[in-house]
């Protein structure tokens, strides 16, 4: 499913011909002498059929990356009836400031179905979770979800949203969007076959490469590829070791063990790699550590160089100028834009189960010379 710009500006220009009443059935010029009864006593004003809520993960938004690209995603939908000069979409988000928090919010949020300034009920509602681990949510308000109600899941795959749809009983009324790294991650895997070939010291490899993650692969579902593509194109010649630097307990905001922000464990985190690097001889690093990929980026702004200085690959994080570090930028905001405004002209259940996107128009990098 590959989407282009001259698409939006299309969907756009229908979306407001059809929110904005265009119509040929009648084109002759009003008589401003004796005017319509409508004219005379105007239909008070009506508010947004259609509410988007989106839910952040506790301590995320405000990480320069991935959480704040999908609140730039919020911020143009918020302006979409600017463009169109009326009210279509109320939209919302959330940023909790714990799990409980976040429970008591969702909950509050289900149960208001009607627009607070215009007191007109929502036709239809679309809660949008941007993590995965914020699905177990579902099992407070799952019952009391109304049949025009849908919910749509970040970071997932289509046998997650299989399982989901079933474990709560959504049916057609719960959506997958996603986005793969797998094409720069490729690339990556070029540059370390290309980097061995100039290495100055004999003892570079990339026998095994650290990848840090907030949490353990038991407590959170990756779907970005990552792995399955250092696995496909390295083969038996390297190993991925994840690293969690969090847990649900830390809420991704703090260390495991709770003594350090995720911020400050992120820094010692790259001083330690650094050094185990300059003992082992493999300078490659993968990091993925949400609001934790700050620290990193602060120790890479004071990092000594040597010849097993780290080659570090950071996801879900844009190019910061003084940073030698490559990137991988996953547009999501774009793609809840564009989803959202798809979703608008469809009917209840009609929008696919999952969408993932592989190709540029949602994801961006630095590693342009090894394409």
């Amino acid at each position: 499913m590959k989407h282009r710009d001259w698409l939006f500006a299309v969907i756009m220009l229908f979306a407001a011909c059809t929110f904005a009443g265009c119509s040929d059935d009648d084109e002759s010029t009003p008589d401003t002498q004796h005017p319509t009864p409508d004219t005379q006593h105007p239909t008070p004003k009506q508010g947004a059929p259609i509410q988007i809520t989106v839910m952040f993960a506790p301590g995320q938004l405000g990480d320069r990356g991935y959480a704040d690209n999908v609140m730039e995603g919020v911020n143009e939908l918020d302006k979409w009836d600017d463009k169109l000069e009326k009210d279509t979409l109320d939209v919302r988000f959330i940023s909790p400031f714990n799990v409980e928090d976040a429970r008591s919010s969702l909950r509050k949020w289900v149960e208001t179905t009607v627009n607070p300034f215009y007191q007109n009920e929502y036709e239809r509602r679309l809660l949008v979770l941007t993590e995965p681990f914020l699905v177990v949510l579902l099992t407070d308000i799952k019952d009391l979800l109304r049949p025009t109600d849908e919910v749509l899941l970040l970071k997932l795959n289509e046998d997650d949203i299989a399982q989901i749809a079933k474990q709560f009983s959504l049916g057609n009324r719960v959506h997958g969007l996603n986005i793969s790294a797998s094409y720069p991650t490729r690339k990556f895997c070029a540059l370390m076959y290309k980097y061995m070939e100039t290495a100055s010291d004999p003892r570079t490899n990339y026998l095994n490469i650290p990848i840090f993650r907030l949490y353990e692969k038991t407590q959170y579902p990756y779907r970005d590829e990552i792995a399955e593509t250092v696995e496909m194109e390295m083969g038996d010649a390297t190993q991925l070791t994840p690293i969690a630097l969090s847990s649900m307990k830390g809420a991704g905001v703090y260390s495991q063990d709770s003594t350090l922000t995720i911020v400050e464990a992120a820094f010692e985190a790259a001083n330690v790699t650094q050094n185990s690097a300059e003992l082992t001889g493999c300078p490659f690093v993968i990091v993925d550590l949400g609001a934790g990929n700050t620290g990193w980026d602060y120790w890479l702004l004071g990092m000594r160089y040597t010849h097993l200085t780290l080659s570090t690959l950071m996801l879900d994080a844009k190019n910061a100028f003084g940073l030698r570090r490559f990137y991988i930028n996953r547009k999501f905001g774009k793609a809840l834009m564009y989803w959202v405004v798809e979703w608008a002209f469809k009917s209840v259940g009609e929008m696919d189960a999952q969408v993932t996107h592989y190709d540029d128009t949602f994801i961006e990098d630095n590693l342009y010379a090894f394409e």
